[in-house]
């Protein structure tokens, strides 16, 4: 009877461990995506300001619209590495913590 409480116990230990998991890998992806789309969205906007008419008219406007557009973009790619990282962490994390 010992040996089946322990393995209860463990049983339940790696249930809870299983449904951690889940609930970790739904956030990030969660949070990823929401991630992604806040900077694609910051892209959108500053490839919309640099095609502003205003560009055309002033030289100063078009320099910090092309500045800002810059910035964006590679806030985005940074967002990607970002994104790919955290994904291959998780997935090595939990892939350690079950044993796969």
């Amino acid at each position: 009877k010992t040996v089946e409480r322990d393995f209860e116990r463990e049983y339940d230990k790696l249930q809870k461990l299983e449904d951690q998991t889940k609930k970790l890998h739904k956030d990030m992806k969660k949070s990823t995506e929401a991630d992604l789309a806040m900077s694609k969205a910051a892209v959108k906007i500053s490839a919309d300001l640099l095609s502003n008419p205003l560009c055309e008219q002033d030289q100063a406007f078009l320099e910090s619209m092309t500045a800002l557009d810059t910035a964006m973009k590679r806030m985005d790619s940074f967002n990607q590495e970002k994104v790919i990282l955290f994904s291959q962490s998780v997935l090595w994390i939990t892939s350690g913590w079950l044993g796969v």
